[in-house]
């Protein structure tokens, strides 16, 4: 073997296993994309709770019968997400709601699967739990 071919035979070895591919991740490129703009979009000025319960709520909704059963179809579900009708889903997402999506993907949900609902008033079955925004309102999130 040449001087050559061991250095890229040695690179290659380097790097095995730390180069993550797209068969490999449980997640695509899309749904990191489609959940980090809706978290950033729903609560992208607000706490690292918040964002990740907003994005559970969309990933519990994925697992829900009662909803479809992609984060595509979740997100874009008609009368669901305001921010895909008024603008707000295409801004580009902070640093911030990229690595909370990108957590909940790798790790799952962060609250009970139960909870469905999230909104400025209480819907559902009842109340899971309350975060307040930065702007004032409380967000409920539901089962």
């Amino acid at each position: 073997m040449n001087g050559v071919a061991m250095i890229l035979l040695a690179a290659t070895l380097a790097g095995a296993g730390s180069v993550e591919t797209e068969a490999e991740k449980p997640y695509t490129d899309e749904d990191l994309y489609i959940l980090s703009h809706i978290i950033n979009a729903e609560a992208g000025n607000c706490s690292e709770d918040m964002m990740l319960s907003v994005g559970s709520v969309v990933l519990n909704r994925v697992q829900d019968d009662r909803f479809p059963d992609t984060i595509e179809e979740v997100v874009f579900q008609q009368g669901q997400y305001s921010p895909t009708w008024n603008g707000a889903y295409y801004a580009e997402p902070t640093e911030a709601a990229c690595e909370v999506a990108k957590t909940l993907l790798e790790e799952g949900p962060t609250i009970d699967p139960s909870v469905v609902w999230q909104a400025e008033f209480p819907q559902g079955q009842g109340v899971y739990d309350t975060i307040d925004s930065p702007w004032g309102t409380t967000m409920y999130f539901c089962y």
